[in-house]
């Protein structure tokens, strides 16, 4: 739960000592191009959390050459439930037995570190920025399908055409998921997932709000069990279709719409695609979300409500239907800049709310969460 101000100067002019420099027709291009990318940049998650919304445009690139970055530190406290993620940060997220397989998961408090950071190279005579940090839209759902994952990429500004990022990302945090969720009435053990994969940005499209991201991310279960309880009779076959491990596509566009210099609403639509290697954990559908940002001298407010509605196509072998989940989330975060007089410190804090509704009771899931941060930005 992050947030950096940073207004972006290119293509200084130049020319010779005594006289009045003029630009030329490049630097106008690039002085152009950045003044057009000024805006307020990224208020990145934090870890692992769904307790804060971020601005999804990637950042402006800096105009002067060198090191840069962020970091915040902070905890959140809250609840979760799910039958399918064990724990996060060593954190419980779910119980280790359960007595039913047709009943919703039970609630656990939680408390979480609230971290994240980016640390940036900038190449300023080439509108170039290396980094290495996590990405809000990462989070912006707290997807209990996917891992905390931090990102290794360059950031490249093309004038009239706009900003692209590309980055390998890799999981950063310590998430367990059960091996065999589908044990009843004994101690269900515990593994490792990880993820990796790429991510590409296209932000402010030919000089507008446009904005354009795609995933992909392969998912791994260190020890994946799924269904081989004895007592369900399943055979080979019907386990293999309740693995979890995987590609994760993602692909949506968002509009940044400047309503004045106050009030920013960010609109998007997408499409998620959980590509498992068992077919009836895998689903697909569309998203939306909405996003509203309010600023006011040191102030910052962003509020952001989503909505997913994804389906599988196949029978699930223990419950003898398709599997469909309805996901509505929201969150609300406020933001002070240079609290007590603490310069380059920003205050944060935020309540959000996850909720995943599904046919089957067994795979629903939630996660309400309250979290307070301190950022600090270098330059």
């Amino acid at each position: 739960m992050l947030a950096i101000t940073r207004l972006t100067r290119l293509g200084l002019a130049r020319g010779h000592p005594g006289r009045q420099s003029r630009p030329r027709p490049v630097e106008l291009k690039y002085k152009e191009f950045a003044m057009r990318c000024q805006r307020v940049t990224r208020l990145s998650l934090p870890g692992m959390l769904l307790a804060s919304s971020a601005t999804l445009a990637a950042p402006a690139i800096p105009d002067k050459a060198g090191w840069s970055g962020h970091f915040n530190i902070g905890v959140g406290i809250g609840s979760s439930e799910s039958n399918m993620v064990a724990s996060i940060f060593s954190q419980d997220l779910g119980s280790e037995t359960v007595s039913s397989l047709d009943a919703s998961p039970d609630d656990e408090d939680v408390a979480l570190p609230n971290l994240a950071f980016e640390v940036a190279y900038t190449l300023a005579d080439m509108h170039t920025q290396l980094y290495l940090g996590n990405k809000a839209e990462d989070h912006l759902t707290f997807d209990v399908d996917t891992t905390l994952e931090t990102h290794f990429g360059v950031r490249q500004g093309i004038p009239g055409v706009g900003v692209f990022d590309f980055s390998y990302a890799a999981s950063a945090s310590p998430t367990d998921v059960w091996k065999d969720p589908y044990i009843v009435d004994a101690p269900r053990g515990d593994t490792e997932r990880t993820s990796k994969g790429i991510h590409i940005e296209w932000d402010g499209i030919f000089d507008t709000g446009l904005q354009f991201m795609w995933s992909n991310r392969e998912v791994e279960i260190d020890d994946e069990r799924s269904g081989e309880d004895g007592t369900l009779g399943l055979t080979q076959r019907e386990q293999r279709s309740l693995h979890r491990t995987g590609s994760i596509h993602r692909v949506e566009f968002h509009y940044s719409w400047a309503i004045n210099e106050n009030h920013r609403l960010v609109p998007g639509i997408g499409y998620l695609d959980h590509d498992l290697d068992g077919e009836a954990m895998a689903d697909d559908g569309p998203f939306a979300q909405v996003q509203y940002i309010y600023t006011r001298n040191r102030w910052e407010v962003v509020s952001k409500l989503f909505y997913h509605d994804l389906e599988s196509g196949a029978t699930n072998p223990i419950y003898g239907e398709q599997r469909d989940e309805e996901t509505l989330g929201g969150s609300a975060t406020v933001f002070y800049a240079e609290p007590f007089g603490l310069q380059r410190w920003t205050a944060n804090a935020g309540v959000s709310f996850y909720e995943g509704d599904s046919n089957i009771d067994f795979y629903d899931s939630s996660f309400v969460m309250a979290t307070v941060g301190m950022l600090y930005r270098f330059d």
